[in-house]
């Protein structure tokens, strides 16, 4: 049995003789008087419960009489209430007396051994030497008892860790003490670290329990949750704010104490940091708890640790379930309004501009951008960049799009930088180039200007960026709206392999229902633009592979001697770019000008169909019947079928006729009405997606408006009178204006109209509205249709936020004509002139004679001839247990070479004649043997599903140059 610590001075609380009684055998049931030796003090109630249903009357006897007269009154025969009196007295046995000492329980003044008593409490066998020595926790874990006890430990050993844990969570009112896990580890379980500690100080009247214990179990708690093993510096200083009265602000404080000790350290201090931080240091009370370098350290820890409990809880606003999102939102956000107050109340506005927390340091971030961009460096540019997206503001929706936007300002920057050029030879290059290239700075533009920023640094640079960037696109259109003129007045040219409203069922959707494989959903997002499809295609290669859906070379003209490699594609419009002459013309597939019961009865007709069903859907048929459908029944039950379906949605061309967007320029699947289901009902069938539109369309930022008598619509007009700086004459056989002969004056210019005020216009000559998007998907995994060819990345190369790391761009792969019959030989190459193409000398065969001819060998051939034939890829492939089939590796790095690096998996599977299934494997092989001495040559990409290779490091690592 542990030694009493208990003294005759010592003051008993209502726990302590509550347990006892509990622990005392044969007092229930009796009427019973117990002597407890115990200063004569009583401030607890009169009567206590106790055991089961228990009661007891307490009393204090300060002299021997006192305790007689209680003793024989509560033992009378006529005596009533509690069966126990508990009387509390100081004095020896001796002087109470052999015959007081006989009537009560066990003929003796008891002497209470608390430890004994808390033992028991726990149902503990024995108790840790080290927590018998801390006197004032005995009383108080006994004062401290829930109504129900504490949990039981079943005969272990009552550790310090656990007991003090559990007598802090209860007085401070966290969580629940877990007693099978402070047995096993000495820990109190969940519930008591730095995180619960932060946010009871954030709890209403959390603090004041602290406040209100007795001063001898406050200073106890506070030593012990300030030793390493428990929360250490944080809750030293946590709790020292407390007892200044600080506790609601503690974590607004500590925010603050990150700015001035973590950011703002020794070496990047200045003297007005230095002044904030003797200011803030008094915050920590009269008695601070720490001095000179020590409460620097102290101050340090409290920062890092409330940054990182905030940043969880703007996390867990942002991703967890509603009531904790909603929970978390409201803390922060009060959290961090006061610890703004603190900024400008101890003058550290200086050093909370390198938080990565508090508003104060995200706007100096943006403003950083700011200064970036007009400084002209890209890499500073990156870098300012990069540190918004590290701040964890940024986290919040209104901040993540203000972030988004300095990373489109970034995007258009680099674009600039490689001094696009203006010009637009055909009509071909400019719609793809259109897709690939200008439609990504209009969707980056939009975002900017949509928002712009609240800094009037960065909100200057946005300015200055994109009317550069305006200027640029506005002589581009200038130049496509010519080339756009002269094509549309030669007339079709039966030789282009370029995609035109009027072609695209024939080319596209024909190929794929007459191999009969899989049903298509054709799905036209009215008005949906180039920069719109762009983010959308995005957001749905999350969950679909994409496919460039021409096998075709797709240069200029079909007999083009450069196959491009797959990409995305764009169709050309009809003219005028309105709906009910592009539209019409697309599902019809020819050029006319119709409506939607037009659209409806036509479509069925096509020969390609065969004996395929087929069906299409507007606006009206989405509409469901009951509250409970998605669709209307003709619409589900196409779709549930074996009916191939077209389906057009309005949300876009709705959304440019009355409102703009204000704030977040950005399009997601969930903004197009009945986009998302009609996708999760056609991964569920493995249909073809196709996704396109019927025309682009131009938003209204600032637009001017042009006079004229005759205009047709926002961005067309009957022909006459003189042109205007921002118009253009369209006539041909692609012009179905038959009122006008054929014949319109459209707008090239973005930023010009005819008509009243809206969000947005389509009608006119501009790539925007020409250049229709089209996106091809398939479910992962599915096996595409013949001639559809998975592609890479789409984004251009300097879509890339990451310095040196461009976006692959695909790269046309030159294919040498055939030698002719006879050939020179070549001159010899001059000394220091470095050559396009290596020559390779191999046997031609011409009239039955062997001749050695010249082969030229592309840079791809000559790498990946070396790369077979070094000596560390023969080693490579000798460390695998099981050796790879060299055929396909080659076809392989082939493949990878002229996408320019990067693929899918899959599409590399079906480039070199590999199952689907086994995708996955060969990766892994071909990542065993290119990445020689564990560098990364080729990697896989964060999506899992899209390998890089890195060319500059494989010709490094296999020492090919």
């Amino acid at each position: 049995m542990s030694t009493p610590v208990t003294t005759s001075a010592v003051r008993l609380n209502p726990g302590t003789v509550t347990q006892y009684l509990a622990s005392q055998r044969g007092l229930a049931g009796r009427r019973k008087a117990v002597l407890l030796r115990a200063a004569p003090e009583w401030a607890g109630a009169a009567e206590l419960g106790w055991g089961e249903r228990q009661r007891a009357r307490v009393a204090a006897a300060p002299s021997p009489l006192a305790a007689y007269e209680l003793v024989l009154a509560h033992l009378a025969a006529d005596a009533s209430g509690p069966e126990i009196l508990v009387v509390l007295t100081d004095r020896e046995e001796s002087e109470l007396g052999p015959d007081l000492l006989a009537r009560v329980h066990r003929q003796r003044v008891n002497a209470v051994d608390t430890w004994d008593v808390v033992r028991q409490a726990f149902g503990a066998a024995s108790a840790d030497n080290r927590l018998l020595k801390d006197n004032w926790a005995a009383e108080s874990l006994l004062d401290a008892t829930p109504p129900a006890g504490w949990p039981q430990l079943g005969g272990g050993v009552l550790a310090r860790p656990g007991a003090l844990a559990s007598l802090a969570l209860r007085r401070l009112g966290i969580g629940r003490f877990d007693p099978d896990r402070a047995e096993q580890s000495g820990s109190p379980g969940p519930g008591l670290d730095v995180p619960a500690l932060l946010r009871w100080s954030l709890t209403p009247g959390g603090p004041d329990r602290f406040l209100a214990l007795r001063a001898p179990e406050r200073a106890g708690l506070a030593s012990f949750l300030a030793e390493e093993d428990q929360a250490g510096l944080t809750g030293k200083a946590l709790l020292a704010l407390v007892a200044a009265e600080h506790g609601p602000d503690a974590v607004a404080f500590g925010l603050v104490c990150a700015a001035l000790w973590v950011h703002a350290d020794a070496a990047s201090a200045t003297a007005q940091d230095y002044r904030a931080r003797g200011r803030a240091e008094r915050w920590f009370g009269e008695e601070p708890p720490a001095q000179g370098e020590a409460l620097d350290a102290l101050a340090t820890a409290f920062g890092r640790s409330c940054e990182e409990f905030v940043s969880v809880l703007l996390l867990i606003g942002r991703s967890g379930s509603d009531d904790e999102a909603a929970d978390a939102r409201k803390m922060t956000g009060a959290v961090l309004n006061r610890a703004e107050s603190l900024v400008d109340q101890f003058g550290a506005r200086l050093a909370a501009e390198a938080s990565p927390v508090l508003a104060t340091g995200l706007d100096a971030r943006f403003a950083a951008v700011g200064r970036a961009l007009d400084g002209g460096n890209l890499s500073k540019v990156a870098e300012a960049v990069l540190a918004v997206g590290e701040h964890r503001l940024t986290l919040g929706q209104s901040s993540r799009v203000r972030a988004e936007r300095a990373r489109m300002a970034q995007r258009l920057a680099q674009w600039l930088a490689t001094d696009p050029s203006t010009e637009v030879p055909n009509m071909a290059d400019g719609i793809t180039n259109h897709a690939n290239q200008t439609g990504w700075v209009d969707l980056a533009l939009e975002h900017i200007e949509a928002g712009g920023d609240t800094d009037e640094v960065l909100a200057s640079s946005y300015n200055r960026l994109c009317s550069s960037v305006r200027t640029k696109r506005r002589e581009i259109d200038r130049c496509f709206a010519q080339t756009l003129a002269t094509w549309t007045a030669a007339g079709p040219d039966p030789k282009t392999a370029m995609l035109t409203v009027e072609t695209f069922l024939q080319k596209v959707v024909a190929p794929v229902v007459k191999a009969g494989e899989r049903r298509v959903l054709l799905v036209v997002v009215d008005g949906m633009s180039a920069a719109i499809a762009s983010e959308l295609g995005t957001e749905l290669r999350q969950q679909w592979a994409e496919y460039d859906p021409t096998p075709r070379a797709t240069g200029s003209t079909a007999s083009s001697d450069v196959p491009r490699p797959p990409e995305r594609r764009a169709i050309a419009a009809a003219l005028p770019t309105v709906t009910a002459v592009s539209r019409t013309s697309l599902f019809a597939a020819r050029l006319m000008t119709g409506t939607q019961a037009d659209e409806s009865r036509i479509v069925p007709t096509h020969r390609f169909w065969g004996s395929e069903k087929v069906a299409v859907f507007h606006k009206d048929d989405l509409r469901s019947e009951t509250g409970g459908a998605v669709f209307g029944s003709e619409l589900s039950e196409a779709l549930a079928g074996d009916t191939h379906v077209a389906v057009v949605l309005n949300t876009v061309d709705d959304r440019l006729a009355k409102e703009q967007k204000h704030g977040d320029g950005s399009w997601r699947l969930s903004q197009i009405g009945g986009l998302q289901d009609l996708l999760r009902v056609a991964a569920a069938q493995g249909r073809a997606v196709i996704l396109t539109s019927d025309h682009g369309h131009v938003v209204d930022r600032g637009g001017v408006k042009v006079d004229r008598d005759t205009p047709l619509s926002a961005r067309h007009r009957a022909p006459g009178g003189a042109l205007g700086d921002t118009e253009i004459t369209l006539s041909g056989p692609r012009v179905v204006s038959p009122q006008t002969g054929n014949e319109i004056v459209a707008l090239w210019d973005s930023d010009s109209r005819y008509t009243a005020l809206k969000a947005g216009y389509h009608g006119g000559a501009s790539l925007a509205e020409v250049a229709i998007p089209l996106l091809a998907l398939l479910p992962f995994g599915a096996t595409p249709p013949k001639g559809w060819r998975e592609l890479g990345s789409p984004e251009p190369s300097w879509w890339s936020l990451t310095p040196g790391v461009p976006t692959p761009e695909p790269i046309p792969v030159t294919v040498p004509k055939k030698p002719a019959k006879a050939t020179r030989p070549s001159k010899p190459v001059a000394p220091g002139h470095e050559a396009l193409f290596e020559v390779a000398i191999e046997p031609a065969v011409d009239d039955g004679d062997a001749l050695l001819t010249p082969k030229l060998l592309s840079p791809q051939d000559a790498m990946v001839g070396k790369l077979l034939s070094s000596q560390t890829f023969r080693d490579q492939v000798d460390l695998l247990a099981r050796k790879p089939d060299l055929v396909k590796v080659e076809k392989a790095l082939r493949a990878l070479l002229d996408a320019g690096g990067t693929l899918p998996v899959t599409a590399l599977a079906q480039r070199i004649g590999e199952l689907a299934v086994r995708a996955d494997g060969f990766a892994a092989v071909l990542r065993q043997l290119l990445n020689y001495d564990s560098i990364q040559v080729l990697e896989t990409l964060p999506d899992g599903r899209t390998l890089r290779l890195d060319t500059d490091l494989l010709c490094i690592q296999f020492d090919l140059r």
